[in-house]
């Protein structure tokens, strides 16, 4: 907790759940680790009126943050917003209750043809929150007005004032008992593929401040 900002830690007291907690400490501790490796060894964060947490004094520099049990994932990305996600795989009764809310009718109707469809569920829903995100609304942004298509997930449809499809990156991995997603906003000229996954290991040593 020490590493930790006055606001995280502010926030971390609010757990009830241990486990809920760890995570949220241990992922906080990394996006610190990512940024002293990113050369910041001063800054501030602040949110935006939806909730969105931003460095104060490096604006063109955005970061997002995933956790769940077994996998976090921090993001770091200059000059466009970003939104990760990380998901652990839905059991059947998940994908069968939570589908017909958060997918448009064409999605259920390609994951209901999947031998495992509630591995596409998955999928589907990590991308559309690391969008969700990357836009700042969060659930602001209905899953609903968000569509993917094909098997890898192509975005083929959100509201018009977020841009266009292609004004966007969307990148998923499957992972062991994982899927994680990140998304980014940037301009056709910068399109390069340039979304990749670094695994890191880590140790409680690794987090702390030099």
């Amino acid at each position: 907790m020490a590493e930790l900002h006055t606001s995280e830690r502010q926030r971390a007291r609010r757990f009830s759940c241990v486990e809920a907690l760890h995570l949220f400490v241990v992922a906080h501790a990394a996006l610190h680790w990512a940024l002293r490796g990113a050369g910041l060894n001063s800054y501030g964060f602040a949110s935006t009126p939806q909730g969105k947490p931003f460095l104060i004094d490096h604006p063109d520099l955005h970061f997002n943050l995933s956790h769940t049990r077994g996998l976090i994932a921090v993001a770091l990305g200059a000059d466009h917003p970003m939104g990760v996600d990380v998901e652990r795989l839905a059991p059947p009764e998940t994908y069968r209750e939570l589908a017909p809310r958060v997918m448009t009718p064409a999605e259920c109707a390609y994951m209901a043809a999947q031998a495992a469809p509630e591995d596409r569920f998955t999928q589907l829903w990590s991308a559309k929150e690391a969008l969700m995100k990357a836009t700042g609304l969060g659930f602001g942004l209905p899953p609903r007005e968000i569509e993917f298509d094909g098997p890898a997930a192509n975005l083929s449809q959100l509201p018009p004032e977020h841009g266009a499809p292609q004004d966007w990156q969307i990148w998923c991995q499957r992972l062991p008992g994982h899927w994680l997603a990140l998304a980014s906003q940037t301009s056709q000229a910068s399109q390069t593929g340039d979304l990749c996954l670094q695994p890191i290991t880590l140790t409680p040593q690794d987090l702390l401040s030099p």
